[in-house]
């Protein structure tokens, strides 16, 4: 078994929280052999993925964690310009 720990510092716990619950969709539908774990504490996001079979599908599944994450942290920064203007 392989895992990896991803922790991304946010700019406050709220932001945390909804980072974390926007990528949780895509945690439950991980395949079998992939268990993936997000939390938060304080303001930073982390993430541990479980791999039962290949560093490829680590590394890939990695991958893709780590797009979601910046798609919805992009989306969640805009969200906080519009609050703002």
């Amino acid at each position: 078994m392989m895992k990896a720990t991803i922790d991304i510092k946010t700019g406050s716990p709220g932001i945390a929280r909804s980072l974390a619950n926007s990528i949780e969709p895509d945690n439950l539908s991980a395949p079998p052999s992939v268990e993936i774990r997000t939390r938060t504490k304080r303001n930073i996001v982390i993430s541990s993925v479980l791999c039962r079979k290949s560093l490829e599908t680590l590394i890939a599944t990695v991958d893709d964690l780590l797009v979601c994450m910046d798609a919805a942290y992009k989306t969640l920064d805009v969200i906080e310009d519009e609050e703002r203007a």
